[in-house]
């Protein structure tokens, strides 16, 4: 028994410094620094000046654009304004000579010019000149009814008829509110373009304004 006790006893005598040096050695690793991955920084740059100035040139250049071809601005509004008119003009041209090649012949076999020359004692020449010249008067004013339907069909095409027709009721209502009073005309002072009919861009529309103002304060100057 006392043999067994002794064995025991030196048995533990043994193992005490290994476990003391266990434990300072686990101390030890505990203390040094833990290995990890360095990780690099992130850092904002300002983007060179070249590049802020491109992309608000981009910016500018966005917010300058043209409008959509489909848009009716007043421009494009001023440019159709012409178009019709020149359409019209045409219209009247091709009516009234349709009109004259029409009813040429029949006035000249229905020996309208003797009947005229008994009526006012006129040579039947003249008679048949003017009777010619009114079948082409009325053959010309019935040219722009045809002009302002062919317009409007190819406007209807482009989607621009109803955007016209507004437009051009709002025009003709600045027209009516800003310009002079007629009566106050004198060959001295002449109204400058009543009906508007010289304006074919905006540019002449402000041209427009300032003339009308120009005759109103030179019509107040008069007055007194």
């Amino acid at each position: 028994m006392a043999s067994s006790l002794g064995t025991i006893a030196l048995a533990a005598r043994s193992l005490a410094p290994t476990t003391r040096i266990s434990a300072v050695s686990r101390a030890g690793f505990a203390s040094l620094p833990q290995s990890h991955t360095p990780r690099r920084a992130i850092v904002c740059r300002k983007p060179p000046h070249n590049v802020a100035s491109r992309a608000v040139t981009i910016r500018k250049a966005s917010t300058t654009a043209e409008p959509p071809s489909d848009t009716l601005t007043w421009d494009r509004f001023f440019d159709l304004r012409r178009k019709r008119r020149y359409v019209n003009l045409g219209a009247s041209l091709v009516t009234a000579a349709a009109t004259v090649s029409v009813a040429g012949p029949i006035l000249a076999s229905q020996d309208i010019d003797t009947w005229g020359a008994q009526l006012t004692g006129m040579d039947p020449v003249f008679v048949l000149g003017l009777s010619t010249l009114a079948v082409a008067a009325g053959g010309w004013l019935c040219g722009p009814s045809f002009g302002s339907g062919a317009f409007g069909v190819w406007i209807s095409r482009r989607g621009w008829a109803q955007a016209y027709q507004t437009k051009d009721r709002s025009f003709y209502k600045r027209i009516q509110q800003h310009r002079a009073d007629p009566s106050s005309s004198s060959p001295q002072n002449p109204l400058p373009d009543y009906y508007g009919e010289k304006v074919a861009s905006v540019k002449d529309y402000r041209r427009w304004l300032k003339d009308q103002r120009a005759f109103k304060l030179k019509k107040s100057k008069n007055l007194f």
